[in-house]
């Protein structure tokens, strides 16, 4: 599979374009040649990541949290050196999506974690920068939750708001929490890593599925 066309796909899937993103999706580590016979995935663009996905046999490592973000990396020292190295050293290609993968209903985050906990009626809703990447809908008691992955305890209030009876995010600062308590919404805070393996896993599987191409996946400790 060429990775011009592999990368096309999902642009196409996530419709990366139509996202203001502080992350810059897509391409952000290239490779020599362009033929991949395995592509890796994981939440970060990690070096234990970097070397898990070389150790693999992956030539392009697919990833939620990337290593290019705003104006993008401005010195290549310490961890950036290091995985930068570690990538052109295993002519492995890193390519990041974020709030596309946060936000897109085949096997974004939330659209993802909607499915896992069983809601219906799930409708968009939590805009980021103009970008809507959260969901709400109801449980199985009648229940309306909101549903935002990683650290998005800032719309705790805007869950409020909403109706929602429960509010379920990765991380939330104190602050945000004191905000949540002061409005009377109920929190839970199940991890930054944890709810965004869902969006990743998902598109894993849209891409082996889609495009035949063999994958595997690569937790945060660097396993396989």
């Amino acid at each position: 599979m060429k990775l011009e066309r592999l990368l096309e796909w999902i642009d196409r899937l996530l419709a990366t374009g139509s996202f203001d993103d502080v992350s810059n999706n897509g391409l952000q580590v290239a490779r020599t040649g362009d033929e991949v016979k395995k592509v890796a995935f994981a939440v970060d663009a990690s070096l234990a990541s970097v070397r898990a996905a070389a150790a693999a046999g992956a030539q392009l490592l697919v990833v939620h949290h990337g290593i290019s973000w705003g104006g993008g990396i401005k010195r290549l020292t310490g961890g950036a050196y290091a995985v930068v190295k570690a990538a052109l050293d295993a002519n492995l290609a890193i390519a990041g999506y974020h709030l596309p993968l946060d936000a897109n209903r085949t096997c974004g985050n939330n659209w993802e974690l909607a499915r896992y906990l069983k809601l219906t009626r799930v409708k968009p809703a939590f805009s980021y920068h103009g970008n809507v990447i959260g969901v709400t809908g109801f449980n199985a008691h009648g229940k309306k939750i909101g549903v935002c992955s990683g650290g998005a305890g800032e719309f705790a209030e805007e869950a409020r708001r909403l109706g929602c009876d429960l509010y379920v995010t990765g991380e939330a600062n104190w602050s945000e929490k004191v905000a949540a308590a002061n409005v009377g919404q109920p929190m839970v805070c199940a991890g930054h890593y944890a709810t965004e393996t869902f969006g990743v896993r998902a598109l894993m599987r849209e891409l082996t599925r889609a495009l035949k191409v063999s994958a595997v996946f690569v937790d945060g400790d660097g396993r396989i």
